[in-house]
């Protein structure tokens, strides 16, 4: 597997309300859709405190970032301030987890 990187151009902000009714429980609360040519190259799902975040994983061609909802300011601050921000993957080798990688944020100097 190889590195993925996609450049962001658009993103959207989906904040939910705590679900109080039914049997239905929500980890997340905050995701922010990522945009690159397009269509959807990401998504940055932020877990409600005191909620442990899942592992990170690329499906396909989209990056899937999860993080502690602590996160969520400074993600936003990025991608608000920063010019050519990108969402990138990076495969880990680990023979107990085959598919394994870290997902992130970064920025590059103006192209």
């Amino acid at each position: 597997m190889k590195d993925t990187s996609y450049k962001i151009e658009d993103f959207s902000v989906e904040i939910y309300a705590k679900d109080m009714k039914g049997g239905r429980t929500r980890w997340a609360d905050k995701i922010i859709r990522l945009y690159s040519q397009g269509r959807e190259v990401g998504q940055a799902v932020f877990a409600q405190e005191k909620t442990k975040a899942p592992e990170p994983y690329l499906s396909g061609d989209v990056i899937y970032y999860f993080a502690e909802s602590t996160q969520f300011p400074a993600v936003m601050d990025l991608l608000r301030n920063e010019k050519n921000v990108y969402i990138g993957w990076k495969p880990v080798f680990d023979p107990k987890e085959p598919n394994d990688g870290d997902a992130l944020f970064f920025s590059k100097p103006s192209e």
